[in-house]
């Protein structure tokens, strides 16, 4: 019974390790995208769903090649898993702008934090189908 214990502590430590790693590089990459869409919203003063929207393009190409290289410790870029992490992001995007508009228009959320209470509605379902593409083969 200890020998089938022990492989899955490591492999459930393995995947929090990843989890942890997913939220540090998706924190820094939220932190970035943020000043960016506020620069957008706010300086420019472009409506709030455009800046998301251009925002957003650039957060999922980045969070690509940041959560392959640093989370999931993958080096085989693709053109195929970059598709499917726009998918995946479509999806949150989905989901997060749903949470946008009904926390702007129905809770009276700001415009300017709405975006930033957003993921904590999509994180964990990004994290298994990002470590799903990533981790799987080309």
């Amino acid at each position: 019974m200890t020998k089938n214990f022990l492989p899955r502590i490591k492999t459930l430590n393995s995947k929090f390790l990843e989890y942890i790693k997913f939220n540090i590089v998706g924190i820094c990459n939220f932190c970035v995208s943020q000043i960016f869409y506020l620069t957008l919203y706010i300086g420019f003063k472009i409506n709030y769903i455009v800046a998301y929207t251009l925002t957003s393009l650039i957060s999922i190409t980045a969070s690509y090649f940041l959560n392959s290289k640093i989370t999931f410790k993958n080096k085989d870029f693709s053109l195929k898993k970059l598709l499917l992490t726009f998918l995946v992001y479509i999806f949150e995007y989905g989901i997060n702008m749903l949470v946008i508009i009904i926390l702007v228009n129905y809770i009276h959320i700001s415009k300017v934090f709405a975006p930033m209470l957003a993921p904590v509605v999509s994180t964990i379902p990004v994290f298994l189908l990002m470590r799903l593409i990533i981790k799987s083969e080309n």
